[in-house]
């Protein structure tokens, strides 16, 4: 079961936690072109395979995923974490999704780095890592000066890690 989180603030923006009332949003966003093709699935999701995975998901203590918002509280995408391993000090991150408004404005970038601050402040991890498709370019730059660097690729899957510790 999920434990309840106060909201995190880094960066100029605010983690929390994924509610019920988030999924039409969540669902919009992840379903459009050029979205979905970057998830494992790329097929458009209906709204019951949605609600079946966040019933599914309120499960897993491992698996954090935040919406994250504005100074203002809007909500500017979605960020999380998951296969938390606490005794190796490293999780992953991932599931980026920009509200289509929000995009290009150096929110969601924001919204990454504080979740790298999460990991270190809050669950005391020393790196994360994530997985980008190696024809993704801008996510994998995006990455790169959010200080991630490539450590194998594999099946047209880039992994890159980072350290949280040091400046973002």
């Amino acid at each position: 079961m999920k434990h309840s989180r106060v909201p995190f603030e880094a960066e100029g923006v605010r983690l929390r936690l994924l509610a019920e009332a988030d999924l039409p949003f969540t669902l919009e966003w992840r379903n459009r072109d050029g979205v979905r093709q970057q998830f494992g699935n790329a097929g458009v999701l209906q709204w019951e395979q949605h609600v079946g995975w966040f019933q599914r998901y309120r499960e897993q203590p491992d698996d954090l995923v935040f919406i994250v918002e504005d100074e203002t509280g809007a909500r500017v995408g979605q960020a999380a974490i998951y296969a938390i391993d606490r005794v190796a000090g490293h999780a992953e991150v991932g599931r980026f999704v920009v509200a289509p408004e929000r995009e290009g404005k150096g929110l969601m970038r924001r919204g990454i780095a504080a979740l790298i601050r999460f990991a270190r402040d809050e669950l005391e991890l020393t790196s994360v890592y994530l997985v980008v498709r190696d024809t993704n370019d801008h996510a994998r730059r995006l990455y790169e000066r959010l200080g991630f660097a490539e450590i194998s690729r594999a099946d047209g899957m880039i992994r890159m890690e980072r350290s949280t510790d040091g400046h973002l």
